[in-house]
């Protein structure tokens, strides 16, 4: 499976492990019956994770056709069910004219529908992305990692670290690991990886992170 990389690899041991992983993407993480989307280094937030995993429902290619404010809109309305224009406007900030334009761009990609003046989110795209996955990968600094790993939790249904094996196997009973759900990968010399910690599943908290995500994966998605 192809990586959309968002900036160039640095060549060293970290890149070396970042594509072990990438290169057996799809027998660690199952993606059926949704589509998977890889990444390295997008740009989420204030953050940029090494790897991302996402599986995605088909309509989400469908943000390929609307611009990236768009997303401020799928997270507010994801956030509160449903609300009046005027609600959204003042909500989001953006002037009347354009929030209209972005909502009909919405509803003619049947992500928002419309009674009135009232707008809600179609059921699908509540969970347009059923799992978001965030690997970070560390060479010796395990507990930068577990900040960065810790930070991901706010879009990331699943949030892993990875290590040389050596490392992973001396951290793994960490009780920091388990304090915040978050999985440990090993990579061998040889090419292997295991799975030494699962990652507890998290409910994103950042609609605005998850939505900006489906965007990313709508329009950098590899044939």
């Amino acid at each position: 499976m192809e990586v959309a990389y968002f900036r160039p690899q640095r060549p060293g041991p970290e890149s070396v492990i970042e594509k072990t992983i990438a290169d057996q993407i799809q027998n660690l993480f199952t993606s059926e019956p949704y589509n998977l989307w890889t990444a390295g280094s997008p740009p989420i937030g204030a953050g940029m994770p090494d790897l991302i995993v996402v599986s995605c429902e088909p309509q989400v290619s469908a943000l390929a056709q609307v611009e990236m404010p768009t997303t401020h809109i799928l997270a507010y309305l994801r956030a509160v069910g449903c609300a009046h224009l005027k609600t959204i406007i003042g909500r989001t900030g953006i002037p009347q004219e354009t929030t209209v334009r972005y909502l009909n761009d919405l509803i003619e990609v049947e992500a928002v529908s419309r009674v009135g003046d009232t707008y809600s989110l179609l059921p699908i795209w509540r969970k347009i992305l059923p799992e978001i996955v965030t690997i970070e990968v560390k060479v010796k600094n395990w507990k930068r990692a577990i900040e960065q790993a810790a930070r991901n939790r706010i879009f990331a249904h699943r949030s892993f670290i990875a290590l040389p094996d050596l490392v992973a196997r001396r951290i793994r009973l960490e009780p920091i690991l388990r304090q915040l759900g978050i999985g440990l990968l090993s990579v061998s010399d040889d090419n292997t990886i295991s799975v030494l910690r699962r990652s507890r599943h998290n409910k994103p908290r950042v609609w605005k992170y998850y939505y900006e995500i489906a965007f990313l994966a709508a329009n950098h998605s590899k044939d």
